[in-house]
């Protein structure tokens, strides 16, 4: 466990420093899924479906915030709809400007789950969305991801309608395609099935996260998961085109990323969990505090062997009694103060000797020559 949490504390400190260029990357990279995934299913505006300018968008939207990433988005898909049908793209223009207005433009993050719909889509994991959504964001992500399952079932009406003929300026032909996309919406019972059950999914995730238990956010994935994958598949049977397999690959690759991403984010002691009550003059609290675990680095003590240090090479210079005072000093296993000890123990004591000042000329003398006989002649 010690070196899975060593692990990630240096995964999230290279996030950390690295994170604008991983935002970068990681945008670029579901800007190429994303454009692949309109060139493939709708490819009307030619001009957009080449090579270069699907890298030039992806470029552009990994550099701007997601707010203008899913604009740019929208646009594309726009101008391919309206290759196939002015009249047509006349719908997905009024839905993408409702979302926008209603939602979008208070929560313009969250519009990311819009383009990561249909990109998991592609390969057939788009039932994880809800997990990654409630992990990531809040409730109110049933919002765009709703969007995004309703955005595709129209896009697929759109080609529908398109291929029975172009109804022009024929108002009566307008109405009847609009009609037809309309009666296949509300009747489509897997539409239903994917908001109602990722709706749920979600709330419940976020529901039991919040509650005061222990490994509350663990106990909420593994029961996500496990709604996601009963409402699904429970709905597989009457619903063409949705695999009960897949349902189950998508919805426990889903819950292994948000359990990662969560592991990631926090990591809770709640062996040393404590529960606080204190009161201010308006309140009485009842508090529960659980640690986060960090994982601080051992301190590692360098010795070296066959080198002297530069305090045994001064001695060396010195008298025999200073050099065996240092070696037992510098022996082995002993402490800085220990050493210092030893040092004083071993010192000799210094003999100051202090010349008492001559007050009188008299006693002084000099190789024999006393100054008195001086004054006596």
């Amino acid at each position: 466990m010690t070196n899975l949490l060593v692990l990630k504390e240096k995964v999230v400190g290279f996030y950390k420093n690295f994170e604008y260029p991983i935002q970068i990357v990681g945008k670029f990279i579901l800007a190429i899924l994303a454009f692949n995934y309109i060139n493939n299913d709708l490819g009307y505006f030619e001009a957009l479906t080449g090579i270069v300018p699907m890298l030039f968008l992806s470029v552009i939207c990994a550099v701007v915030p997601v707010a203008i990433f899913v604009l740019i988005f929208a646009l594309v898909v726009l101008l391919h709809l309206f290759k196939l049908s002015m009249v047509l793209s006349a719908v997905a223009l009024v839905v993408f400007l409702l979302f926008y207005f209603i939602y979008l433009k208070f929560a313009p993050d969250q519009g990311i789950l819009i383009v990561l719909y249909p990109v998991l889509a592609q390969f057939n994991l788009h039932y994880m969305i809800p997990l990654v959504g409630a992990m990531a964001f809040n409730p109110f992500a049933a919002l765009p991801i709703a969007f995004g399952v309703i955005f595709m079932k129209v896009i697929g009406y759109l080609q529908e309608a398109a291929s029975l003929g172009d109804p022009g300026t024929d108002v009566k032909e307008i109405m009847t395609s609009y009609q037809y996309i309309f009666d296949k919406l509300f009747a489509d019972r897997e539409m239903v099935a994917y908001i109602v059950v990722f709706t749920l999914v979600i709330l419940i995730v976020y529901g039991i996260s919040r509650l005061a238990v222990d490994y509350s956010w663990y106990i909420a994935i593994g029961v996500g998961t496990l709604v996601n994958v009963i409402g699904l598949a429970m709905q597989a049977s009457g619903i063409e085109g949705m695999s009960v397999v897949m349902v189950i690959i998508g919805s426990v690759i889903g819950g292994l990323l948000a359990a990662a991403a969560q592991f990631m984010g926090c990591t809770l002691d709640y062996a040393r969990k404590e529960s606080l009550q204190f009161e201010d003059d308006d309140y009485y609290y009842y508090v529960k505090a659980v640690p986060k675990i960090q994982i601080t680095q051992a301190e590692r003590t360098v010795k070296t062997y066959g080198k002297k240090s530069k305090k045994a090479k001064k001695t060396k210079k010195g008298s025999g009694h200073e050099e065996e005072m240092m070696v037992a000093a510098e022996g082995s296993g002993r402490t800085k103060e220990q050493k210092t000890q030893i040092y004083e123990d071993l010192k000799p004591e210094k003999t100051v000797s202090v010349q008492k000042p001559v007050n009188d000329f008299d006693e002084l003398s000099f190789d024999g020559f006393d100054f008195d006989e001086l004054d006596q002649k």
